[in-house]
Parts: structure tokens; C-alpha cells; sequence
């Protein structure tokens, strides 16, 4: 029991020094239990633009390529207009403008090896092409005629900048590529389905 004045006071200042220490470990403990949290951080995928593999290609075999490359562009978009009529007029065009080319202008071994090899694989791939009934077996094989136009491109180049393009639900989920002179992503394998699904991987020079 509080006997007097002195005893009072005492007593006041022994709870009010207490109520500070309760606090003091009260916020320290809060401190404690507070995890810092890192900001997040922005990641920019740079795209990675690159020359042609084979350097010092003659300009006139360049040119012929770049007419291959412009063909293969209207199949590209005829199959995103979902248009199959379309299409086959555009793979004819490909596969003719692959056969005017003339092989006699390349004058290294690597690049006669190169053309050697995607040349046969296009002309098999237009042709399963052009025999397709419907347009879903000319977007699988356009996957194919995709996948040797880009060796071709990436080792030749053309007379322009182009891009590759990926959509990673194409082909059941596999993934596909495509070229492209556009920029913008427009899907030759779902056409209006998923017009933008995809993304720009690399730019060739």
C-alpha cells in the first residue's frame, strides 16, 4: 500500500518508466519483424540486331534472295488475313523466284554449302505447301518454309532490314518463327485469332 507523498511519487515514476520501456521494446521489436523489401527491378530485353553471316555476298545475288525473301512476305501476310487462296498464290511465287536463282554468283565454299543445303529443304517445304487442303496444313508447313528462310536471311542477308519474329503457342505450344519487315507483331499462325501474340527476337541488317 501507498503510505504517503513520497511513496506517490515514487510510484508514478516507476510506472511511467515502464510505460517507456514497453514501448522502446515494442518498437524494436516492430523493427525486427519488418523485412526490407527490395524495389523491383525493370528488365528491358534489348533485341539483337546482327549482320549477315557471309560477308561480301554479290550484289546481284543479293538482290535475287531479296526477291525470295519479298514472295515469302506476301505468303507471310496472306496467312495472316487467314486468306489459304492467297497463300498458295504467294508459295507458287516463292518457289519460282527460288528457281531464278543463281547459285554461279556465290563464290565462297561456305555459302555454296549454305545454299546447298536450305535450297533442296524450301523447294520439299513449298511443294508440301502448295499440295496443303486447308489452311491449318499450309500454317504447319509455313513453319517449316519459316525455319529455312531464316538460315537463308541470317547468312545472306537482302536488300532490307529484317525482323524474327516467335510465338511461343505456335506449332502446339512448340513455338514458331517468322520474318517479317514490319515491326509490329502480326501472327501468321493464328491470323485474327491472336493477331499480336509474339514478340521480335532479332533484327538482321
Amino acid at each position: 500500500p501507498i503510505k504517503n507523498y513520497r511513496d506517490m511519487k515514487t510510484f508514478k515514476n516507476y510506472m511511467l518508466l515502464t510505460l517507456v520501456l514497453s514501448l522502446f521494446l515494442t518498437s524494436c521489436q516492430t523493427k525486427k519483424q519488418t523485412p526490407k523489401v527490395k524495389e523491383a527491378q525493370t528488365v528491358v530485353t534489348k533485341i539483337q540486331e546482327l549482320n549477315p553471316k557471309i560477308s561480301a555476298i554479290d550484289l546481284a545475288f543479293k538482290t535475287e534472295i531479296t526477291n525470295v525473301y519479298q514472295a515469302y512476305n506476301k505468303l507471310k501476310d496472306a496467312l495472316v488475313a487467314s486468306d489459304p487462296t492467297l497463300a498458295l498464290a504467294a508459295a507458287n511465287e516463292v518457289l519460282a523466284n527460288l528457281n531464278k536463282v543463281d547459285m554461279g554468283l556465290l563464290k565462297k565454299s561456305e555459302s555454296h554449302k549454305v545454299w546447298m543445303t536450305e535450297k533442296p529443304l524450301l523447294v520439299t517445304e513449298l511443294n508440301m505447301f502448295i499440295k496443303g487442303n486447308s489452311l491449318e496444313e499450309q500454317r504447319a508447313s509455313f513453319l517449316k518454309i519459316s525455319n529455312s528462310m531464316i538460315t537463308l536471311v541470317e547468312n545472306f542477308g537482302t536488300s532490307e532490314k529484317v525482323m524474327v519474329q516467335f510465338c511461343p503457342m505456335a506449332d502446339d505450344f512448340n513455338g514458331g518463327y517468322w520474318l517479317s519487315t514490319d515491326a509490329a507483331i502480326k501472327n501468321p499462325y493464328f491470323g485474327d485469332k491472336m493477331l499480336t501474340c509474339g514478340s521480335t527476337k532479332r533484327i538482321i541488317n
